[in-house]
């Protein structure tokens, strides 16, 4: 019986995370881009939220502990961006800095 080697090719650096390795993850350093794909996954919580789609004058970054659409404190806003930002990949700190949270 005969022992397959098999060669591992190097892509790049990996990280380490626990026992697992995995290579960086791809973000966008595009500002409109970033704030695109989190306005619509953000669109889509509020619509589950609510039930409906957002109007024209409804926050996308909105209390959730209230019954209807009411803008979120700061830090809440700033937790919502960071989710949404790491859940799209896109570069976190350029939306903050576009959004004038941080």
């Amino acid at each position: 019986m005969a022992i397959r080697r098999v060669r591992i090719e190097h892509r790049g650096p990996a990280h380490a995370t626990g026992r697992l390795f995995r290579s960086p993850r791809r973000q966008t350093t595009d500002v409109g881009s970033a704030i695109l794909r989190i306005a619509r996954l953000r669109y889509q919580i509020f619509r589950e939220r609510f039930g409906r789609d957002p109007g024209p004058d409804d926050p996308l970054f909105f209390d959730v502990s209230q019954g209807r659409p009411v803008i979120a404190n700061e830090t809440e806003m700033f937790r919502q961006v960071s989710d949404a930002a790491f859940a799209t990949r896109a570069d976190f700190l350029s939306v903050v800095k576009f959004l004038g949270l941080g």
